[in-house]
């Protein structure tokens, strides 16, 4: 049972604040059920149907790993839904076409990665296998999939096909096996440096801008909830290509006048003006903004014990470039940082005139000419108190990619719905978090 219970903290907790806020989108909309399964039977038997003038295609022989994309015990739960719920015009198998291993390389809040291979090219690739009954909001799946497909920049993960079939929705994807840059701020965090170089900080912002530019100006998209987690790195080299991988929560700009009110991002990178509810596709250039002050110190310029005092922070504005961490930093790093953390978004620089800025010309351009140079080592072994709370949230974050896991490949409907009775009878004053003093006071109660 306190297994339980902490995975639902972890589960809950991800729809109201802790790793990313994903509140219902006030402009969902609901998607249809389409055919039957007895349907689908009687329209495959029609198209098998024999024609003595027709050649059959030759029988596929499946690889005995990719037989089953998921335990067979899950994939014959009662709880999945009798009908296909269709995301896709059309119901595949996928493995005719991709041999999947089944190694899972990462997890997701629905779903699955692993490694598949084009049968024809022998080309490796990445497939998310997505279980349809766990979505609770089918067209906000819809929408990532359609945003995903319009994208063709080199620093946005490239889409290659998406395949259906009555239980999972399986998107193949470009292979990336250089890792988050999350860990990768983690290990320089615990190097000598104790951060990255503002050579190589400005050429991986450059990217970054580089694609949010091409989102915002050429495709109307507001991705909103752009953190290191969100970013893979193709290959484990020092210079791999950076890319933007999740467009969960993303949309296209067309609001009146571009205002969007719904509540979502993480803490740490979230906006102000998207915790009051009002905001615009600036609210990209301030977690960029956080982005960029982290690669340059370990940590974020906003903090705090709980999310609730990391908002209070965020919705203050107010941040410093504390000594001796970001003594040896430009003044034009802190500049260009200034310009994106601004607390009104409409005195913050676009993604374009960030791209112009002197620090991203200057040192980006640096970078690309010679990645070599002088590194500027730590000069103390002392830790600061923003460092310390990021590694802790960096610790809930694998404790919670954990739970997530498990719960994408284990839990069912039912035990979702049980888990989140458990979790508001613990939460007494519905603040959509527990505090301490209620787990104590649950704890009490079951002795």
């Amino acid at each position: 049972m306190l297994l339980q219970f902490i995975i639902n903290i972890f589960n809950t907790q991800s729809h109201l604040y802790p790793q990313t806020i994903h509140p219902p989108d006030k402009d969902s909309v609901s998607s249809k059920n389409n055919s039957s399964h007895h349907q689908s039977k009687k329209s495959k038997k029609k198209e098998t149907s024999d024609d003595a003038a027709t050649k059959r295609p030759p029988k596929v022989t499946m690889d005995s790993s990719a037989v089953t994309l998921g335990d067979a015990k899950i994939n014959n739960r009662r709880d999945i839904h009798p009908h296909p719920v269709m995301i896709t015009d059309t119901l595949s198998d996928v493995r005719v076409k991709y041999h999947i291993n089944p190694k899972e390389i990462g997890h997701g809040h629905y779903g699955v990665v692993r490694k598949c291979m084009d049968r024809e090219t022998k080309v490796w690739y990445a497939i998310k296998s997505i279980r349809k009954s766990k979505v609770g909001k089918i067209d906000v799946l819809k929408r990532e999939v359609e945003l995903l497909r319009e994208c063709d920049h080199p620093n946005i993960i490239k889409l290659i096909e998406v395949h259906e079939d009555q239980k999972y929705l399986h998107l193949i994807t470009e292979l990336c096996t250089g890792g988050e840059l999350f860990d990768r701020i983690i290990e320089k965090t615990q190097s000598a440096e104790g951060h990255f170089s503002e050579r190589d900080a400005a050429n991986l912002v450059r990217c970054i801008l580089d694609a949010i530019a091409y989102c915002h100006d050429q495709k109307g998209i507001v991705h909103r909830d752009l953190k290191p987690e969100n970013f893979l790195f193709s290959s484990k080299d020092e210079d791999a290509i950076i890319k933007i991988i999740d467009f969960g929560l993303s949309r296209h700009d067309d609001m009146k006048a571009g205002i969007m009110n719904t509540k979502v991002g993480t803490p740490y990178y979230v906006a102000p003006e998207v915790l009051n509810r009002e905001y615009t596709k600036s609210c990209d250039i301030w977690s960029i903004g956080v982005i960029t002050y982290i690669l340059l110190c370990g940590y974020p310029p906003f903090y705090g014990d709980t999310d609730n005092q990391i908002f209070d922070s965020v919705r203050t504005g107010r941040f410093d470039f504390p000594s001796p961490d970001w003594d040896g930093i430009s003044d034009s790093a802190k500049d260009f940082i200034c310009s994106m953390l601004r607390r009104d978004p409409q005195k913050r620089i676009s993604a374009a005139k960030g791209l112009e800025h002197t620090w991203i010309k200057e040192m980006a351009g640096e970078a690309n000419a010679s990645r070599k140079g002088h590194r500027r080592q730590r000069t103390s072994i002392a830790i600061a108190p923003q460092s310390i709370a990021f590694i802790k949230y960096r610790d809930m974050h694998k404790l919670k990619k954990a739970a997530l896991g498990w719960l994408a490949t284990n839990s069912t409907n039912d035990d979702l719905t049980a888990l989140k009775e458990v979790f508001k009878k613990i939460d007494v004053n519905n603040d959509g978090t527990i505090t301490l003093e209620e787990l104590d006071q649950c704890l009490k109660q079951c002795e």
